[in-house]
């Protein structure tokens, strides 16, 4: 009788230890918006819910995730920048902006990269310093559009963009 007490004793305490390590995304995204009304809940679910095994991580990981959609984005962003480059009948202007973007979308990248690894070591205010770096760079590659007058062609990569840094900067902010 007494092994089997101790048993539900030990069940209880697996459920109850496991469900204070594991964040729930729906969860960790509204107390995120909670945090920074700018966040999108919805783009927060689905993004940080489409990661691999998102179920299994606490906070902790879940700002990660989020940093490495800043890398993923910075990357794609990358991509399709070569891709106007390359694109026939892009004027000098366009190709120079475009140019400027592509530099500064291989810095934002470094950010969320740096942003992951300074998250990784628990040095929370140096990953949130380097995500806003982020927001910073992708609103001067916009800048760079506005100063000669063509409307940035990739203002949805800069919203996703400036979305992941504030969601990952509201959910270091909810790491215990």
């Amino acid at each position: 009788m007494r092994s089997s007490v101790a048993l539900v004793i030990l069940a209880i305490t697996v459920v109850a230890l496991s469900s204070a390590v594991h964040a729930d995304v729906p969860g960790t995204c509204k107390a995120a918006v909670g945090i920074d009304n700018r966040i999108n809940k919805d783009l927060c679910v689905s993004v940080l819910g489409s990661y691999r095994h998102s179920e299994d991580e606490d906070t902790w990981g879940l700002a990660k995730i989020a940093a490495i959609f800043g890398i993923r984005n910075a990357k794609n962003t990358i991509v399709d920048i070569k891709g106007l480059l390359a694109k026939p009948g892009t004027d000098a202007k366009m190709k120079a902006a475009l140019g400027q973007c592509q530099e500064l979308y291989s810095s934002i990248c470094f950010s969320f990269a740096k942003a992951h690894t300074n998250i990784e070591e628990r040095d929370y205010a140096h990953g949130k310093a380097m995500v806003q770096e982020a927001i910073t760079l992708a609103h001067q590659c916009n800048n760079v559009f506005v100063k000669i007058a063509i409307p940035p062609p990739l203002v949805h990569h800069s919203w996703y963009l400036v979305q992941m840094a504030i969601i990952c900067t509201a959910i270091t902010n909810l790491i215990k």
